[in-house]
């Protein structure tokens, strides 16, 4: 149909793109081949995978798997419907009565994704006559939710407690206010100054804090809850919310708040009600990752050890590392454009490392990164091999400081 060769013809970067795919640089939709193991197959050859987010690595996990075949016998492949109506199993109100209980808040509610979590909370709880104010790096999910929530949007600059005081200053009292943060940025790994953005947000009337711990969840805190168990203020969350397809393994999303915020989205939110349930298997895989991370909680330390042992083997070597302050792990880059980070990502890959090249939207245009993710069975070995492989493809790509460079060469 011509409508749609216009518009794709008309696509702003689809030339940069097809040189790409021509050369074989293009780095996205490969076709993955085994589960998310720490080395895994792309079309029919085997890496170190560091472009998982299965930080606990718990989507293999035994007793996550037997959970969700165990499910499916019971229930089938899928509900066909909506929570609203066939689609709420006694399996969802488990999870949801274990994750209210794991967060110590007194509700929560399970959706289909992480991204529908936020999408469906923030335009189910806003309305055109109040404000949400969103840090500049926060994910398209909490973006997005804003926009269809038509609430007048604020934007603050990333992690900026000054910036963020002056747009309440000069709101009006009587108006709706959510402060939306990611616990963790997806794209950096830095943590949000959590405790100080609730004391802020609480000297406002009508003025409430939201946390994503899509990121921080399984990864931070003493049993995992996100950074705001890091920085001890879970409590002063007043909505947080989380996806399922990271550290637990799994598919769906979660909210934690109060019951009122949560009648009201089951109520009202259309992301929620015209959207079909999860799959049982998803639902009882995550609910068995929650009672796994649970019944052993040094997990999240021990991945974090495995974060600062991998920082420091890049260290010894002279590689440039972004603080770690989650399990994502970022590479500074000498040249930092798009075309750099796409060619390093298919170099690292030929040298059988996979990693994650940040590009826009994920970054301003014209930016480009090296993400790594961390996962709880990344061994030792794996972790010395990777980090010979990083030296030799940025140094031959000169994308180490001068004085790197001189060390990886003597």
């Amino acid at each position: 149909m011509s409508f749609f060769r216009d518009r794709l013809e008309a696509y702003p970067r689809l030339a940069d793109i097809e040189v790409a795919r021509s050369a074989g640089y293009w780095p996205y939709y490969k076709t993955v081949e085994s589960a998310a193991h720490p080395r895994f197959t792309i079309e029919g050859t085997d890496y170190i995978n560091f472009g998982s987010n299965n930080y606990l690595s718990l989507s293999y996990h035994p007793r996550v798997v037997e959970a969700a075949q165990r499910a499916t016998s019971k229930y089938g492949t899928g509900v066909t419907g909506s929570r609203l109506l066939n689609g709420t199993l006694d399996l969802h109100l488990t999870l949801e009565h274990e994750l209210a209980e794991f967060y110590g808040a007194e509700a929560a509610l399970v959706f289909s994704t992480g991204y529908v979590a936020n999408v469906a909370t923030i335009s189910g709880l806003l309305t055109r006559r109040d404000y949400a104010i969103l840090d500049k790096d926060a994910h398209n999910s909490l973006l997005t939710g804003a926009q269809l929530s038509g609430a007048q949007m604020k934007r603050f600059a990333h992690n900026d407690l000054g910036r963020l005081e002056r747009i309440l200053d000069d709101l009006p009292a009587d108006a709706g206010k959510c402060v939306i943060v990611d616990g963790v940025y997806s794209m950096g790994g830095e943590t949000a100054p959590l405790a100080e953005m609730a004391a802020l947000c609480h000297r406002y009337p009508n003025t409430f804090l939201l946390d994503d711990e899509a990121h921080g969840v399984g990864v931070l805190g003493n049993r995992g809850l996100g950074a705001a168990e890091m920085y001890d203020c879970v409590s002063d969350m007043d909505l947080l919310t989380i996806t399922f397809s990271k550290s637990l393994g799994s598919c769906g999303g979660a909210l934690m708040g109060s019951p009122d915020a949560i009648e009201l989205l089951k109520l009202d939110a259309a992301p929620l009600i015209f959207t079909a349930s999860n799959t049982p298997g998803s639902i009882a895989a995550a609910l068995e990752s929650i009672r796994v991370l649970r019944e052993d909680p040094t997990m999240p330390a021990r991945l974090r050890a495995n974060v600062q042992l991998f920082v420091g083997l890049l260290s010894e070597r002279s590689v440039p590392v972004k603080s770690a302050e989650s399990a994502i792990i970022t590479i500074p880059l000498v040249q930092r454009d798009e075309i750099s980070a796409v060619v390093l990502a298919r170099e690292l890959l030929d040298a059988g490392v996979f990693v994650n090249p940040v590009v826009a939207p994920a970054v301003p245009k014209g930016l480009g990164s090296i993400r790594l993710s961390l996962m709880l069975d990344h061994t030792p070995a794996m972790l010395e091999e990777a980090a010979e492989v990083l030296l030799k493809v940025l140094a031959d790509n000169d994308q180490l400081p001068v004085e790197s460079a001189a060390v990886s060469g003597s």
